[in-house]
């Protein structure tokens, strides 16, 4: 539910972001710099470890309602500008990172570890559904709702996800994991984790290459849709949905192809630098239907994988810690990579901009095929 709700309201973020701006530049800077709100990850991972998963999520979905209750109050008796814009976006995402971490360091505590790939690729596919769906809605009511009336579409998700969460909170006594009385048992023990081990340095060193050149896909595809393909709100919410299509797919392609970690990256990323590069050639709705579908292809064939990697080897008592130093370090460089492209789309076009990306991807990877990494399945 709240990924529904999410993705309905993200949809109309974007749309009246770009209304609001006429920019390709202030999109790209705005949306880069929300997604700084990554490195929130480092802190909400050990708080994560610290506390109750179920409650610390109870208490984010009753925060977030109560933004959207008060956004929706706001915006009702407002014309939308950008600066309120701003800080209601701005609330509403820095509360959501708290979310993922306890989320993701809940899940290998109800599931036992010979299932943790299977719940793994069943939880990311239903939110994926979840998000297809808000986005189709979202990008069909915008001609008919105001901000204020997503505003409080969302609330009402937010309500529907606590009580969801709650039944778990009822229903499952969590454990907490014991925080052990080493002196490196701190808020950064996550990063030391990872510095220990050479598959995820790879990753986070690999990633950050990617999300630099790549990051301009995510901010400005309601720019390309709008002016490249002079298309609507709906055809931009389909674009969408194709790339969570793409991701869904790749889950089970994931479960499917019987090859090693490092191989799954090269060949995925691959596709999806080439997925880029066909839909700037051949500026088509249907072309960038198709390769939006094999981008998200490509990124969730990956994803399962890297998950159930850290879930499966990683100590318990620092697992929401890990997993928050990887969210902030796969995604470092991709707020930078966002405001780039706002800014060189100036210059080069929003076609230009995706086409470096997608040339600086695969020389990223030809340089990593080269690197020895310790092989992990």
């Amino acid at each position: 539910m709240s990924s529904f709700g999410n993705n309905l309201f993200d949809i109309a973020i974007d749309w009246y972001l770009y209304s609001l701006t006429r920019s390709s530049l202030l999109v790209g800077m705005i949306s880069g710099a929300f997604n700084l709100l990554v490195l929130m990850n480092l802190v909400t991972g050990f708080v994560a470890d610290r506390h109750v998963k179920t409650q610390l999520m109870r208490l984010v979905d009753l925060l977030q309602l109560a933004i959207m209750i008060i956004a929706g109050l706001f915006l009702g008796q407002h014309t939308i500008t950008l600066l309120p814009f701003i800080l209601i976006l701005f609330a509403t995402r820095f509360v959501g990172t708290f979310f993922a971490p306890a989320e993701d360091t809940l899940i290998p505590q109800i599931v036992t570890r010979d299932h943790l790939a299977k719940a793994n690729g069943l939880n990311q596919g239903l939110s994926m559904a979840a998000q297809m769906i808000g986005m189709l809605v979202g990008s069909t009511l915008i001609a008919w709702l105001s901000l204020a009336d997503f505003m409080w579409v969302n609330a009402v998700t937010f309500g529907v996800s606590f009580i969801c969460i709650s039944l778990v909170h009822h229903r499952y006594r969590e454990a907490l994991a014991t925080p052990t009385s080493d002196a490196t048992d701190h808020w950064y023990a996550g990063i030391a984790y990872i510095k220990r081990t050479p598959m995820l340095r790879a990753i986070i060193g690999l990633a950050l290459v990617i999300n630099l050149a790549l990051g301009p896909i995510m901010s400005l595809n309601v720019v390309w849709v709008r002016e490249n393909l002079h298309s609507t709100s709906f055809v931009y919410g389909v674009m969408q949905i194709a790339l969570m299509a793409g991701v869904i797919l790749g889950n089970v392609v994931a479960a499917i192809l019987k090859l090693r970690l490092k191989q799954k990256m090269i060949l995925s990323l691959g596709l999806v630098s080439l997925a880029v590069i066909g839909m700037v050639v051949v500026p088509t709705i249907w072309m960038t239907f198709t390769m939006r579908l094999l981008i998200g292809l490509g990124a969730g064939t990956i994803n399962v994988a890297v998950f159930t990697l850290i879930q499966s080897t990683t100590p318990a008592n620092i697992l929401g810690r890990v997993n928050g130093a990887m969210m902030a370090g796969t995604n470092l460089a991709l707020p930078v990579g966002m405001m780039l492209g706002g800014i060189l789309s100036a210059q080069f076009g929003v076609g230009g901009v995706y086409l470096i990306g997608a040339i600086c991807t695969l020389i990223a990877l030809a340089s990593f095929s080269r690197v020895p990494v310790q092989e992990i399945s």
